[in-house]
């Protein structure tokens, strides 16, 4: 059961700058939720502040999922925010590893961009 004193543990170290991650088996022993709601709650608990809602996005069929990244390092973060903002754009070092996307249907399923 992944709780906040051993998430560390589901950490792993990857990239140039050897960033924190989340592999596949931290989705694998995510818990089971019965929805939206449920599973959003789960993640603000457990990430706080690091949990932050992206957008809704429409499936092939008639559900709705939801889009969360988990941030990973704050202040590389902010400046990947920043730089979107005013340049509409932002590459550099660690940019792409300092979030990880986190996809939750309506039914409480939840995918983690691995």
């Amino acid at each position: 059961m992944i709780t906040s004193d051993n998430l560390e543990e589901y950490y792993i170290r990857i990239g140039r700058l050897k960033q924190r991650y989340l592999p596949e088996r931290f989705e694998q022993d995510l818990p089971r939720f019965s929805s939206h709601p449920e599973a959003a709650d789960w993640f603000r608990t457990l990430f706080q502040d690091n949990f932050i809602f992206v957008e809704v996005m429409e499936t092939a069929g008639t559900e709705n999922y939801y889009q969360y990244d988990i941030i990973h390092d704050r202040e590389i973060w902010e400046r990947r925010q920043r730089d979107i903002r005013e340049k509409g754009t932002a590459n550099g070092l660690g940019m792409l590893l300092c979030a990880q996307r986190v996809d939750i249907y309506e039914d409480g399923s939840v995918h983690l961009a691995v």
